[in-house]
């Protein structure tokens, strides 16, 4: 993985939807499209998280909350912006939110083949609760996976690890500015 990128994580809203139909619909196996995210913007259940710096949204994470339990719709990241720790970032801003609203449950299905995701769930403590075959058109296989409140000091530690991540980026990108004052 390539480092870290600096983004910000907020509500995605109708201003972004420019942005991200830049390259959302050339996203491989993308079974979101752009009116359909616009759409449920404004359901009270989906939520819709987006990772943006100054310039573009570069991704976007839909899921929807209902009673204890989150379900992890959709995470993308624009294919530019791959590798960065983007997915982590969204993923772990989905958790943050989840455990702020008391949120017991967060399931997701992941395709089979998709090893990356598959590897970023199983960081952040889903465990496979099973698969489904041939359930959805052109998907051979899901994995169901799930994560459980129990699992709460483990996310923490998890956060706490990526935020002295970045506090460690942000020492050398100032390190690095003050190099160049002094060389000039």
């Amino acid at each position: 993985m390539s480092a870290n990128i600096a983004t910000n994580i907020r509500a995605c809203t109708l201003a972004d939807i420019e942005s991200i139909s830049d390259w959302l619909d050339t996203t491989e196996n993308n079974p979101w499209s752009v009116k359909a995210i616009t759409e449920v913007l404004e359901k009270p259940h989906y939520r819709v998280l987006v990772s943006h710096s100054a310039s573009a949204v570069k991704g976007l994470c839909l899921f929807t909350l209902v009673a204890d339990e989150c379900n992890l719709l959709y995470i993308t990241v624009d294919s530019q912006y791959r590798q960065q720790g983007i997915g982590r970032q969204l993923l772990n801003a989905l958790i943050t939110q989840c455990q702020q609203q008391s949120i017991s449950r967060v399931f997701l299905e992941v395709r089979e083949s998709n090893q990356a995701a598959i590897a970023l769930y199983a960081s952040a403590g889903f465990i496979n609760n099973g698969m489904r075959k041939n359930y959805y058109p052109a998907i051979k296989t899901v994995l169901v996976n799930q994560l459980d409140s129990q699992l709460d000091s483990q996310l923490d530690s998890q956060l706490d690890n990526e935020n002295s991540q970045r506090e460690t980026a942000l020492l050398f990108d100032l390190s690095l500015i003050e190099i160049n004052k002094e060389a000039n």
